[in-house]
């Protein structure tokens, strides 16, 4: 199945599917607003350097498929609780925090070209550091109290071919700022680290960590939102229902079908962008007129972002379709990855603008840019 096929598949999808979650599931009552809970984390200087993040590796299972999908959380962390002692030592005894990433040839190969004859031995681990300044992220893994008991909630959806790391800058400085941000791999994910059946989609996935988050990890969540990248954008606009805050990376304000993505949506494209073509969708001319077009030297003036809204990078130098991804990952991919694009550029295989962002290198600048936007748009939304 073709890259544009995969995208078609979730973006010409009709209205927004609200999640359906069990009755343990805190989902249900925010159908009718989000319910008063008050915070049991306190954050300690949020959106300052001195804000403390905890990361936790965490999973899912989805029993009727015997499979364990992994997820990233990242939350904000009292300095209280930081300094809590579990086993005569503090989480900041040893700051240093890693992000497990594999990268699987044979997945990549299988998705992009149908091949299914790579080993499943051809893949490379990697230890990402993370963005923040070395001790800002910390492990939850060994806190008394190790997940927080309520706060607002931010979903992360990768693209085809990313990884639940992919937006893990964002993910940290939201989590800085108060939020607690969910990552999880779909089957999408370069990783391969479980097996695709069909029916286990991102759904399926999506809907068993919102009944997991208070079933199982006891977290009341007091607002939702979630952020898509690419593909990802399909999860972001069938997933919830309107209370939810959404943010589109690479994707754009009409869906495949010519028709606009209904809601309160911030969207941020790219003209530079060579796997979600702007101009396919008809480019500026075609943006409803109900979106707001913010343009970008004037965002650092915004005293408020509209609630439906899109910037839409239009420079020499504009993002390319991965340059809206965490370093990190980028980096990972370029090397290990960089002595097969020759050959998928021979075989004329999509190689998702990896061709772009190996001479651009722009995840930073990127960054410097989207960041603080979906983080103040987040929080006008949801705070």
């Amino acid at each position: 199945r073709s890259v544009v096929g995969y995208l078609k598949s979730f973006c010409v999808a009709g209205s927004v599917a609200v999640l359906q979650a069990n009755s343990c599931s805190g989902f249900a009552q925010l159908k009718n607003g989000a319910p008063s809970v008050a915070k049991e984390i306190r954050i300690n200087g949020a959106g300052t350097q001195d804000a403390k993040v905890a990361y936790r590796s965490m999973h899912v299972d989805i029993e009727e498929y015997g499979v364990s999908v992994p997820v990233a959380m990242w939350f904000p962390l009292e300095k209280s609780v930081a300094n809590d002692k579990v086993d005569g030592a503090t989480p900041l005894t040893n700051p240093k925090v890693t992000y497990n990433h594999d990268i699987s040839v044979r997945r990549i190969g299988e998705l992009l070209a149908g091949w299914k004859f790579i080993p499943t031995f051809a893949k490379k681990s990697f230890q990402l550091s993370p963005t923040l300044p070395y001790g800002s992220v910390v492990s939850g893994e060994g806190l008394k109290n190790n997940l927080p008991s309520s706060g607002p909630v931010v979903y992360l959806a990768h693209g085809y071919l990313g990884s639940r790391f992919d937006l893990s800058h964002l993910a940290e400085e939201l989590a800085q700022q108060g939020f607690i941000c969910i990552s999880p791999e779909y089957p999408e994910s370069l990783s391969a680290s479980y097996q695709r059946f069909e029916g286990l989609d991102r759904e399926r996935i999506t809907s068993q960590i919102v009944d997991d988050l208070s079933c199982k990890w006891n977290i009341q969540a007091t607002a939702r939102g979630i952020v898509g990248h690419s593909l990802g954008c399909g999860t972001v606009i069938s997933t919830g229902d309107d209370s939810w805050a959404r943010v589109c990376l690479a994707g754009f304000t009409r869906r495949f079908d010519g028709t606009p993505v209904p809601g309160n949506v911030l969207f941020l494209s790219s003209m530079n962008d060579g796997t979600i073509s702007f101009s396919k969708f008809g480019g500026k001319a075609a943006i409803p007129s109900d979106v707001v077009q913010l343009e970008e030297t004037e965002l650092s003036e915004l005293a408020e972002i509209p609630p439906r809204s899109t910037v839409v990078f239009d420079r020499p130098d504009a993002p390319n379709h991965i340059s809206f991804l965490s370093e990190g990952v980028n980096d990972a991919m370029i090397d290990f990855l960089s002595p097969l694009l020759p050959v998928a550029e021979a075989l004329q295989i999509p190689v998702l603008d990896f061709d772009k962002y190996k001479a651009s290198r722009d995840s930073k600048a990127t960054a410097d840019v989207v960041i603080p936007l979906v983080c103040n748009y987040l929080r006008q939304q949801m705070l």
